[in-house]
């Protein structure tokens, strides 16, 4: 591989275990990790893996993905140093997309700006969130982003309004093109800080109540039309189903905890077994809202 950084570009680690950089603590070594910190550093490592034809791959907060046990045998890019930036302008919160969700709906309610309390207790990075369009408790990012700075796999950087970017539930035309969440700009409301508190602090109160503290990567498939996948699981008898350290969380049906020592091969056939057994009863087929790293999902 012909890539270097510069300290103030970022760093380069071989065969980094993804286990340490996932929720659910399963994935084998990434050929080449990447912590960019800047444009410029991203811009190379994007090129050096066009340029030798490596798979590329991009991880935020290893919240919503399934890493392979043989690792990846390309390049994982986390961002860094200047992508976590956020600041606040009046009513405008521009976040780097390296930035945890999480902080940046901290700083907005610190700052008196509503309008992201329902998506705060996702353990997202900015970019991730944009992505895929998070969303919970009746609000998605897309309600309050204003625009995206973008780069595509070329290494090229543009500024995108968010009204150009086609979005659905759980999705964005980014999950098809590869472009990269460089930074997001919100447009948020003033607001009493003791409201956004209250609502912050009921969001918080669900997300305990409905996750299990075992090790998980949340949600493991999408809700269908007017259902959740959560009760259709429940329904087919799969609360606590386990296979190796792999199990479906007692708690909610549609997660699967890490009850030590579990393998993707264990956590990915018990999807195909869930996804099978909600086929057969419904006819209705699940779709993963899970990522897959060196993993392809059998539809």
């Amino acid at each position: 591989m012909s890539l270097s950084l510069s300290a103030g570009e970022g760093a380069v680690l071989e065969n980094e275990p993804l286990a340490r950089h996932t929720t659910w603590r399963i994935g084998g070594p990434a050929r080449w990790f990447c912590r960019v910190h800047n444009e410029a550093g991203l811009a190379k490592v994007l090129r050096a893996a066009a340029s030798g034809g490596a798979p590329l791959a991009l991880l935020g907060m290893g919240s919503n993905v399934l890493a392979a046990d043989e690792g990846f045998p390309g390049f994982v890019v986390r961002l860094d140093g200047e992508f976590l930036r956020v600041a606040i302008d009046g009513e405008i919160v521009d976040a780097g997309g390296g930035a945890a969700l999480g902080g940046v709906c901290a700083a907005a309610a610190r700052a008196g700006l509503s309008g992201i309390e329902a998506i705060s207790g996702i353990p997202s990075s900015m970019g991730g969130a944009v992505r895929i369009n998070a969303g919970a408790y009746g609000g998605e990012i897309f309600d309050v982003l204003e625009s995206v700075r973008l780069m595509e796999r070329a290494g090229e950087a543009r500024t995108e309004p968010a009204s150009g970017i086609p979005h659905g539930y759980r999705w964005t035309r980014l999950c098809e093109t590869g472009e990269i969440v460089v930074s997001a700009r919100l447009r948020l409301k003033p607001a009493p800080r003791e409201a956004i508190e209250a609502k912050t602090r009921e969001v918080a109160a669900k997300r305990r109540g409905a996750l299990p503290s075992e090790p998980n990567a949340g949600s493991v498939f999408k809700n269908p039309p007017d259902d959740h996948a959560g009760r259709l699981l429940e329904a087919c008898g799969l609360k606590g189903v386990r296979l190796g350290g792999a199990e479906i969380s007692h708690r909610h049906a549609n997660v699967i905890v890490n009850r030590g020592g579990a393998s993707a091969r264990d956590v990915l056939a018990l999807m195909e077994r869930m996804r099978d057994e909600v086929s057969a009863r419904f006819a209705i087929t699940l779709s993963p809202e899970v990522d897959m790293l060196g993993i392809s999902w059998k539809r």
